[in-house]
């Protein structure tokens, strides 16, 4: 039997609570990109992280939290990503390009995120989680439709564009990108199929429309 005492045992690494939570929410991650976000129970994260289930629950109250903990990760990662792509450019209509890129790119290194999107959103009714990723979206969504707005202020797009809709059509794309991808089982060439789809993004929004 192994010897346990406290002068042979190897130390264990303990984490802030705050480091313990990141890595729990990383692996849910993980896991949502190999199998499907049902089969996610507090169980499996504790064994692919090789800790108890009482270790797990120790820094999330319940699996709900450890929900509302990945999708506010979602919402920061994704957020600073827009961020930055935006400041890369200096109009209004070059921020779009590069946020619907970097979009692209962070579902691309992050597969599991439209997955438990996905899953979360396809129930009825209402619960706290659903509540939070549907207000993520309408943030997500408002912030493209501003975008698109100061495009046209701008006369890079024209006057009559619908920005709310050319914000449906954004997201749409990048979900459109997910489901090739995930079919194709290829997500790293998301962004190489992004920049050939963009031009046609772009005529769409540049093209004719009937009143």
């Amino acid at each position: 039997m192994p010897d346990s005492s406290p002068a042979t045992a190897a130390p264990r690494h303990r984490l802030s609570t705050e480091a313990r939570q990141r890595e729990i929410v990383a692996t849910v991650l993980a896991l949502a990109r190999e199998r499907g976000p049902d089969a996610i129970t507090t169980q499996a994260i504790a064994d692919r992280m090789g800790v108890t289930q009482g270790a797990v629950f120790r820094h999330f109250s319940d699996k709900e939290a450890i929900w509302l903990a990945v999708f506010a990760w979602v919402r920061e990662s994704l957020s600073a990503a827009f961020e930055a792509a935006a400041a890369r450019a200096d109009s209004p209509l070059a921020k779009i390009e590069q946020a619907f890129l970097a979009h692209v790119a962070f579902v691309a290194a992050n597969p599991g995120v439209p997955r438990v999107m996905f899953h979360e959103l396809q129930y009825p009714g209402d619960s706290p989680v659903r509540s939070y990723v549907r207000a993520m979206i309408a943030d997500y969504r408002k912030r493209l439709v501003q975008l698109f707005a100061q495009a046209k202020s701008v006369g890079e797009l024209p006057s009559d564009l619908d920005t709310a809709l050319a914000a449906v059509l954004f997201i749409g794309a990048v979900q459109g990108l997910v489901i090739q991808a995930s079919l194709a089982g290829d997500e790293a060439a998301m962004v190489r199929r992004a920049r050939r789809l963009w031009p046609i993004l772009l005529d769409g929004y540049r093209g004719r429309r009937t009143p």
